[in-house]
């Protein structure tokens, strides 16, 4: 209501926002749907091949509908694939690759399949390929019978997997081209076999004063023109300042949700009907039986205490108002001797056709047509050793089987009926031949009511309107600092580096509204100080209320190519002031080469590595030290080293045992060491193309 409060008091804006509207709703009608001209909106070119931005929703449509994969992930994916795609086609057109029509059926249905089909046709229970599911499909596609929206992802499931292909052809053919020359061999077996175990003694910098080095602006920046590659930007980056505003229910609102559960608790004493009120009002009810120690400590104690039938609350749990119902208590067993009969389904048409099979089962056992065993060894479908044994599954603990057959077989199932139950598996026949009670422990079964505790619509409007009336007078980030300074509640958090199109900010995480801020960031007109006139609403991702409201501004903006001093001064003093001291302590261990004096001097222990090689990255109790691992293979044995500077101090090495390098076997180190090359060249080829590709990135434009 505040808020179209000030719709009304601006009305005039709200003419001009309409008549904008209209114009541009007339110049598109004008233009066509596909933008200026008509043309398709290309969301990215690829060496002058375009990835229109309608094409790249079609497929986000086909392969995602009903998935749970967030937006983000799936949307990158696309793009990495269409990009490759665009690469891999043109380079494997170039070197006369394709895929034939024989060998794209045999990597969908064949004997040499595509990681995608085995990813995607695998059954979650055994990791196999489900090959009757993929026979079906092939049955309906050469029958032309296969459902259109199957036959759409399988078309452009094709057109993945020849991308898949092609891109192992070239990765293949760089591979024969690879070749480790015999120096090389022979160079990496020393590196590799010639292990070295010394004494050692570590100067840590923090021996050396902090007052005793200065490090200048000059430091600073012959550091960074000495390792400019390691700090220098691909792309434009941006820091964003934001301010959280967190909606937090006020007392009023918690009066109201404590009222509304004492409501339901009134009610839910007196319904014949616990399910269906659960249900009705957002509950939770579960038919299995809970031990005294699977019940929250707030309320364990009165459960097995009060009378059935009886309501214990309200309480506060997990941000809620909660009231728990106990509607039974018995002694559980703690294994029960069970068999079954399994009919496996995954299908609707499946699980169908395996209940009116189990129904007929239950009626040949009951009517003694049949025995249960004789049925299970001709009817399983379970594993073959239950089959062979009659169905029998032994003796199984509690909770040793998926949920509804446990439900059934622990507290439903009466000794010697045959049931039916449905899980993930298939339908089951069961029948409980015996159960056992060790422990004799009670369980209760329950059902929970919960009220959350939320801010109310109220709560969340007036709150909005604060920030609102917040952005509208603070346009600047050096305003908006001055106006909370007062305020401890209330602090600016920086972003890291943001890349036009990134989606996750620091502690405002992944989503839509982190995405439209960084859209919004990146907006040619903005610049560095300005602070957005839109409040960005971040909502609770299972209640769906506002849980936050963001105000957003230009901390920084950083061009792509060299940094910038400034940029990563905070970054870069540590590293220089190091340097500084290890040259200081180098000077003072110069002519030093007994490790005891060393230690002594500096009240420093003697220890010892053993084992390390030239091409050691990990030290035992050292950590990264490459210098001195690369040192310890060229100091000569019993001899002390000069000082060698490391990440954490400055070292004195004494070789004390080193082992010979192995008599090469050159055509098989030669192989090894290739194929070494060989895996590295399949994680960087295409990384390596996309470098070298010419790109253009137009994703900020449309999501």
């Amino acid at each position: 209501m505040a808020l179209i409060g000030k719709i009304r008091k601006n009305s005039w804006l709200l003419i001009v926002v309409i008549g904008l509207a209209l114009a541009a709703f007339v110049i598109m009608d004008m233009t066509g749907q596909g933008g200026p001209g008509g043309q398709e909106l290309t969301l990215v070119e690829v060496d002058g091949d375009k990835v229109g931005w309608n094409e790249f929703q079609q497929a986000e449509r086909i392969l995602y509908t009903g998935s749970e994969v967030d937006v983000f992930s799936r949307r990158n994916y696309l793009y990495n694939y269409f990009v490759d795609q665009a690469i891999v086609q043109d380079e494997a057109e170039a070197n006369g690759l394709y895929v034939p029509k024989e060998e794209l059926m045999d990597l969908q249905f064949g004997n040499n399949l595509s990681t995608l089909i085995q990813q995607r046709f695998s059954n979650p229970q055994t990791g196999q390929v489900d090959r009757t599911q993929l026979n079906n499909i092939r049955q309906s596609i050469n029958q032309g019978d296969l459902s259109p929206q199957l036959r759409e992802l399988w078309a452009y499931q094709e057109k993945e997997i020849i991308t898949e292909r092609l891109t192992d052809k070239l990765t293949n053919l760089v591979e024969q081209g690879l070749y480790t020359p015999t120096w090389m061999v022979e160079s990496t077996n020393i590196d590799q076999t010639v292990r070295t175990d010394f004494l050692y003694v570590r100067v840590p910098y923090e021996e050396v004063p902090e007052n005793d080095v200065t490090v200048t602006d000059a430091d600073l920046r012959a550091y960074l023109k000495e390792n400019s590659a390691e700090y220098e930007r691909e792309a434009e980056t941006r820091i964003v300042d934001y301010l959280v505003y967190n909606v937090e229910p006020t007392g009023a609102d918690t009066a109201m949700h404590l009222a509304n559960i004492n409501n339901l608790i009134e009610e839910f004493k007196i319904t014949e009907n616990d399910t269906l009120f659960v249900e009705t009002n957002l509950g939770s009810f579960d038919l299995a039986y809970a031990k005294k120690s699977e019940i929250s400590t707030l309320i364990a104690d009165s459960v097995f205490q009060v009378e059935e039938g009886s309501v214990i609350g309200p309480y506060i749990e997990n941000g809620a108002y909660r009231a728990v119902k106990v509607l039974d208590r018995m002694v559980i067993p703690d294994s029960v001797h069970t068999r079954h009969i399994l009919r496996r389904a995954q299908t609707l048409e499946q699980y169908q056709a395996a209940q009116k099979t189990a129904d007929s089962l239950v009626q040949l056992i009951e009517s003694g047509a049949f025995i249960f065993d004789s049925l299970a060894a001709d009817f399983n479908q379970g594993s073959m050793s239950v089959t062979l044994n009659g169905g029998d599954l032994g003796n199984i603990a509690r909770n040793g089987f998926v949920k509804p057959f446990n439900d059934l077989v622990f507290y439903n199932a009466e000794i010697g009926k045959v049931y039916t139950v449905v899980t993930e598996f298939g339908v089951h026949i069961v029948e409980v031949l015996d159960r056992t009670y060790e422990t004799n422990e009670e369980g209760a079964q329950v059902a929970y009511i919960e009220v959350p505790i939320i801010p109310s619509d109220d709560t969340q409007s007036e709150i909005y309107d604060l920030v609102l009336d917040v952005v509208s007078k603070n346009r600047t980030l050096a305003d908006l600092r001055s106006a909370i300074a007062d305020d401890p509640s209330l602090r600016l958090q920086s972003s890291a580096p943001l890349e036009e199109n990134d989606f996750t900010i620091g502690s405002l995480g992944a989503e839509q509204s982190s995405r439209d801020v960084v859209r919004w960031a990146f907006e040619p007109s903005v610049e560095a100080g300005d602070v957005s006139p839109e409040v960005y609403v971040y909502q609770e991702p299972t209640l769906y209320y506002n849980n936050k409201y963001v105000v957003a501004g230009i901390n920084k903006i950083m061009d792509a190519g060299e940094a910038d001093l400034e940029d990563v001064r905070a970054t870069i003093e540590g590293l220089v002031k190091n340097q500084k001291k290890a040259a200081l302590l180098k000077e003072e261990l110069k002519d030093q080469n007994d490790l005891n004096r060393v230690a002594e001097i500096y009240s420093a222990s003697i220890d010892t590595a053993k084992g390390v090689n030239f091409l050691t990255d990990f030290i035992a109790n050292l950590g990264e030290e490459p210098n001195v691992a690369a040192n310890a293979q060229k100091v000569p044995l019993n001899e002390a080293s000069d000082p060698i500077e490391g990440v954490r101090g400055v070292y004195l090495i004494m070789p004390i045992n080193r082992t010979e390098p192995n008599e090469p076997n050159i055509p098989s180190l030669r192989a090894s060491y290739t194929n070494q090359i060989a895996n590295q060249t399949k994680a960087g080829l295409i990384q390596s193309l996309r470098e070298n590709a010419d790109i253009e990135d137009s994703r900020y434009q449309y999501y």
